[in-house]
This record gives structure tokens, sequence and C-alpha cells, in this order.
């Protein structure tokens, strides 16, 4: 109770720094709206009128963990409460609450001598608000009232709606938009004009009978408490160089325009012309890009009419392709005639790109002692790949694993260097008929491949290749992320002490094997949620070998793995005022199929498709790839052990409490409390693999690991370096020294049962 007590007291406790001595300040400021709202209505008119206030009027605080600062508070001065009034009611008038009553009241509070806090509170009284009663147009134009009638149905407003002035301008955006969209290039949102009246005409007639009298009395009561109004959308004036109707002309393209270019004499060729219809004129300097390429992304077909979306549609599109660093597109109407020629003009970027990062990670345990990784990326992006505007990005990465020297006899525990290279095709190929025109710019062809050599000192060498050909598309929140093929080699060689282990541990056999991967890969992400609450769904399958697998011959026969894995991963983001909560969700599995021609890769995936815990990102109590499999007790280090545990099943839940700490030296401190609950497994039972690896449903809570801890991050905005300190709540596979707290709750004493993690950026996606 005391300790609620003290917390209580420290979050409502705010400092405040370098006011002015003797002189009230603004200290606090409330607003009181009066009236029967709902719930959402009462929230929205609050923050509304919030962000009305006079800056003077505003209370800044900033927010740590117990506590609240204030500094340099404003002097309170009546005239900017007046001030805040006055933008009050212009927001409440365009919101349609008209006759309103806004007051304030203001009080001093004397903390310390010189020290006058001043809370300022306004009462808000909304009037009624009024609603539209009726919408019409009247745009005396016959091709333009066609246009209004027929998409009536989209109309942003209509009848019982409120007499808002937001609304009612995206009616008047929409409408200039449509018209725009129709070949009239010279409409402006000017060109209309909006005529309302509150009253009803019939009211104001005379009459002398009682009964009539009586029955408009009380039709005027009704107007008092349901106000509305008549609104009339029409043209401000026929203006008839507005209103005329425009096509598309020629259409020049200057790809490599810079001022070096002036004076130069240009190759000029025309491309992409069909059916009767003009092409595209390309006028270059330097035979930088290939005329080819620009049909494809410039989308004003010659002899149409028209239509303002495609030429913001091919603005959009060149500058996506991240070719070139400008891009304009001049608008040229032909005088007196009703043909608008276009010349577009691109700068290009820079065609090369090169950078590096350094990334690195720290595990530390009772067990491994520091194992420290650090890894180098260098990577070169060429913009203007063949002359397409396809991106090209090859990387090239060193890293190492250092661990004790006593560990597995060596400091250096593994190397690993691989290299990279992808081309980024901004479209698809070949053009499949089937896509409709208005999503062909969401796809993306891409190429990759990939060779690697992992040396895991004195277990094993593994050389993997891999290729693949695939496609991304991407809409909205969504990227669908599809490889077809997708080809890898991986051939491991056994080094004496791997030999020495499977000797020792036969089931290993099955667990290091190589082998050839012929697959589909198809990925799906969902991104959603508004500012303070986030989410994000990543579902990947990967199949392999089940076409490939009917081809006989004597190295598919050895070689094909042939299995299917599925995994999903869920990450929920809560924020706070002064905090945030993340959750995170992950489950996978995989199965090697029993039609698999090689008996010792029918028991599990291959290794290097298998999924590990432990480590910066997953399960932080645990070193890298140290827990697991299920609740089995093995020795770690020395002959007769299991130095890495992999499984073909993974599942893992997270949840985090992030904080803030301060900014000391403008450096965000963020503190974090964190749970991770999870553990890996086998799918299949194999020969000589304890039935404790292979997971069991009745035996789920038993095998699940919980690890908890306490963490650090320092924010420099363009990199977040992550301290975790975390502890074994619950292990369910120990060494044999520690085979009597199996499964026990906090059975380590916490000096053995400890993990220190260093890492880059947040634990997962959040």
């Amino acid at each position: 109770m005391l300790t609620g007590f003290v917390l209580a007291f420290f979050a409502s406790c705010t400092i405040v720094k370098k006011y002015q001595p003797g002189k009230p300040f603004v200290y606090k400021t409330n607003i009181n709206l009066i009236g029967n709202f709902s719930k959402a209505e009462k929230q929205n008119l609050i923050v509304g009128l919030e962000g009305q206030l006079d800056d003077s009027m505003r209370a800044r605080k900033l927010d740590k963990l117990l506590w609240s600062t204030m500094r340099q508070p404003p002097v309170y001065d009546s005239i900017n409460a007046d001030n805040s009034i006055v933008f009050m009611r212009a927001l409440l008038s365009s919101l349609g609450y008209f006759n309103d009553s806004i007051y304030y009241t203001s009080s001093v509070k004397f903390e310390k001598p010189d020290q006058y806090k001043t809370t300022v509170d306004f009462f808000v009284r909304p009037g009624k608000q009024v609603k539209l009663d009726s919408v019409t147009y009247n745009l005396r134009h016959t091709d333009l009232q066609f246009l209004t009638d027929s998409t009536k149905s989209q109309a942003i407003i209509k009848k019982g709606d409120p007499f808002a002035k937001s609304p009612i301008s995206a009616e008047f955006d929409r409408l200039t938009e449509l018209y725009r969209n129709t070949g009239y290039f010279r409409f402006s949102r000017d060109e209309l004009v909006g005529i309302w009246d509150t009253l009803d005409v019939a009211l104001l007639q005379p009459t002398l009978d009682p009964f009539e009298q009586l029955e408009l009395l009380q039709k005027l009561q009704e107007r008092r408490n349901n106000p509305t109004a008549n609104l009339e959308i029409r043209l401000k004036s026929v203006d008839s160089t507005k209103l005329v109707k425009y096509y598309i002309g020629n259409v020049t393209v200057y790809p490599d325009f810079t001022t070096d270019t002036v004076g130069l004499k240009p190759s000029i060729v025309e491309v992409g012309g069909k059916d009767g219809q003009k092409g595209i004129k390309i006028v270059q300097h330097y035979g930088r890009f290939k005329p080819k390429i620009f049909p494809s992304n410039i989308y004003l077909p010659s002899d149409s009419v028209y239509r303002f979306r495609r030429y913001l549609r091919t603005i959009n599109r060149l500058n996506s392709l991240g070719t070139w660093r400008s891009v304009s597109i001049d608008q040229l109407p032909r005088k007196g005639q009703d043909t608008i020629d276009f010349v577009v003009r691109l700068t290009p970027a820079k065609k090369y790109l090169f950078d590096t990062n350094l990334e690195g990670s720290i595990n530390q345990n009772a067990f491994s002692g520091n194992i420290l990784g650090i890894g180098v990326n260098v990577g070169l992006q060429n913009k203007n790949f063949a002359k397409a505007a396809n991106i090209a990005n090859s990387n090239l990465r060193f890293g190492i694993e250092l661990g004790n020297a006593s560990s597995l006899g060596q400091f250096i525990q593994t190397q690993q260097i691989g290299f990279s290279h992808s081309i980024y095709m901004p479209r698809a190929i070949p053009n499949f008929g089937f896509i409709p025109e208005n999503l062909k710019d969401n796809f993306k062809t891409v190429l990759n491949f990939k060779a690697a050599n992992t040396e895991r000192r004195w277990l094993y060498n593994l050389t993997t290749l891999n290729g693949s050909w695939g496609y991304e598309f991407q809409r909205r929140k969504m990227l669908i992320s599809v490889k077809l093929p997708n080809i890898e080699y991986s051939s491991l060689i056994r080094r004496d002490s791997l030999d020495t282990l499977i000797k020792y541990n036969p089931s290993l056999r099955n667990v290091f094997t190589d082998g050839f991967i012929s697959s589909v890969i198809g990925s799906l992400t969902l991104s959603g949620g508004s500012t303070n609450r986030l989410n994000v769904l990543r579902v990947n399958v990967e199949e392999s070998g089940l076409l490939t697998g009917m081809i006989r011959n004597s190295f598919l026969d050895k070689q094909l793995y042939r299995f299917l894995k599925l995994d999903a991963e869920f990450a929920y983001l809560m924020r706070f005022p002064k905090s945030a909560l993340a959750f995170r969700f992950f489950a996978g599995a995989g199965y090697e199929f029993n039609s698999t021609r090689d008996t010792a890769k029918r028991h599990n995936l291959p290794f290097f498709k298998e999924y590990f815990a432990g480590g910066p990102n997953s399960m932080r109590a645990w070193s890298l790839r140290r827990l697991g499999p299920g609740s089995s007790i093995k020795e770690f280090n020395g002959v007769g052990s299991t130095p890495d545990r992999y499984g073909d099943i993974q599942l893992e839940g997270n949840i985090e409490y992030r904080f803030p700490l301060g900014t000391p030296f403008g450096v965000k401190l963020n503190g974090a409390v964190f749970t991770d609950i999870g553990n890996v497994w086998y799918m299949k039972s194999a020969p000589n693999r304890p039935s404790e690896e292979v997971f069991k449903i009745d035996r789920l809570w038993k095998d699940l690991a919980v690890g908890s801890g306490v963490g650090l991050r320092v924010d420099f905005n363009f990199l977040v370096i992550r301290f975790d300190y975390a502890y074994k709540v619950k292990d369910p596979s120990p060494a044999p020294a520690d085979a009597a707290i199996q499964n026990k709750w906090f059975g380590y004493k916490f000096s053995k049962g400890d993990q220190f993690q260093l890492g880059i950026g947040y634990p997962f996606i959040f």
C-alpha cells in the first residue's frame, strides 16, 4: 500500500524549472465541455479545442517515468485566453456548432514565495449542431452536370450530415478532381461556390388561422431544437476558358536532363507508338537509358482525354523507381487548341551508392562464458542496372563469433563470409496479361543470388549457394512476396569434433546433413492499427521437392529435401503517454516428408532450415542456440555434448514494457522489463532421439521455458543499442549438472541463471 502511495505521489508530481519569479505562469489548462455528447464526440471536441489554445496558454510538460518536468512555462496573460476563445469559436463554427457559449476562470496556487502556478479552466457550451437538410448541384453546364449526377453515390456529404466545413470542402475537392480527370485541365476548386440557408421560407408566410399558427410555431421550435441548412453547389461563373475539354498531344522525355546538357547535340528516338497513336519522343545526350523502358512507365497516351490522375501517376511512378533524383513534368496547352503537350525532365541520381555498417551482439552465461558476435557489411547499389532503371544491390558480409578459448579450443568459434546480389526490376516479367492496369505499378520482379561459407570451429564447414526468381506485390499496408523457383545447395564438411560428437550422440547424424532444395517460398506481411495501436502480421510458407521429387536421378535421390515449412509472427504495440507495451507471438513448424528418398534426411528439416532459440532477439535468458529441444538434458560442451540446439517446431511469446529514463546529453535512454516464453522441438521421432525432444501437446506446459529481465536502450535516433539482462525463471533443458532444477521455477541461483545480451535495434518488429 505504501509503495502504491509513493508511485501515485510521483506520478502526479510536476517539477517546474526556469519560471519567471513573482509572475503567474500557465501551469495547467483544462477544457470543460458542457452538453450531452457521446464519449467519442466529447473526446474529439476536447482534442480539437485543445488544439485551438493560444501557444502561450499551453502548459508543456516532459514526461519521465514517475514524474513530469516543465521548463520555461509561459507567463499568464488574459489576452491569450481571450484569443483562445476566438480560435475555439472558429473551430466550433467550422464543425457546424453555432451560438456557442465560452468563458474561462483562472486560479493561482502559491507553492513557493516566488512561484505562482496558474490553472486556467475553459467552459465550453456548443450550440446545437446544424445538419444538412438537402444537398443539390446546379452547375449550368451539361457535361459537368451529367458527370456530377452520375457520381452522386460517391458524394462525401448527404442529407443528415453535419453542416461542417471539412466535409463540404472535401466534396468540393472531389468534384474538382472528377472534372480534371475527364479532360477539364483548367478547372480549379475556385470555380465552385456553395450557397446555403438555414431558414424555411414557408415558415415566414403569414396566416390568420390559429391552428396553422400553432403548427408554424411548433415547426419553428423544432427548427431551434434541430437546426438544419440547405446547401446548393454551383459554378461561380461560366468561364469558357475554364470549361474546355483537353486531349493529350506530344510527350517528350529528357531522361538525362542537367545543366551540363545545355548546348550538346542530343539523340532523338520515338518509341511506343501503336494503333495510329504517336509514340513518346526520347531526347538524351549520353545514352544512359534504353528508350524502350519509358512507354511502360509514362501513362500519357496521345490523343486520349486528359486525366489529372494519369499525370500524377506518371510523376509518382518515375519518383518511385529511384533512378532519378528530380522529376518534373511541364503541361503545355497549345494556344487556341484543346491539346496539351507534356515535357518530362528527369535528372539522374548518383548511379552508385556505397555503404557499410557494423553489427554486433554479446551473449554471456555461466556455461559458455562470453560470446561476442561481430559482423561487417559492405554494400554497393547500382540505381540504373542494364540502363533500364533497375536497382541492383551487391553485398559482402563477414562475421565472427568470439568465445572463451576453453569453450571449443579456439578464441574464434565461428566465422562466416557471404556474398549476395539482387536485381529489382520495377515491373512483372513477363508482362502477365491478367494483371489489371492499375496494379501493374505495384509489382516488382526480383532476381537473387547468394553464396556463403560458414566455418564452425572444430565442428563443420558449410558452403551454401542460393538462387531465386520471384515477385513482390505491395499495395497500401500489404506486401506479398513469392519466389518461384528457389534453388539452394548446401555442402557440409564434418570436422573431427563433430564426428566424435556423433559417435557418442548418434541422433546428431540426422541433424547435420547437406543437400539440395528446390522450393517455392511465399510470404505475406500485413500492417495495421492506429498511431497508438500498431500491429504487424507476417506469414511465411516454403515447399520443397514436391514436383522436383518426381524426377528420378542419382543426384536428386541422394540430395533432395522434400518438406513443408510454415510460420507466422504477430506483433502488437500499445503506446501510452509515458510508456509502451509490446507483444509478440511466433509459431513455426516444418515437416520433412517420408517420401524423401535418402532415409537419413527424413527425420527432420535440414539444420540450416530449422528453428533455434536464444540470443539477443529470442528467449533472451539463453545464449544463441542454447535452448531445447523440448525438455532434454544434455551437455553443452565436451565429449558427447550437443553445443547447438535446433528444432522443427518453435513456439515463442514475448511481452515487453518500455518506459523513458531521461535524455542526458541529448541521448534518449529508455528502460524495459520483459518476459519471454517458448522453446523448440523436433516434429518426428528418430533413432537415438530422446522422446523429450519431440513435440507432444500434453507436455507443452512442461516444455515451455520462461525468462524475465530488464533492459536499457540507448537511442541515437538513427541507431538503437540495446542492453538486456535476463534470468532463467524456468529452464526445461539445463546441463546435466543442473538436472535437479529442471522445470523448477526460480531454480537457479541468480548468479548462475543470468544472461547478458547486447543487440542492435529492438528485439522484434517494434
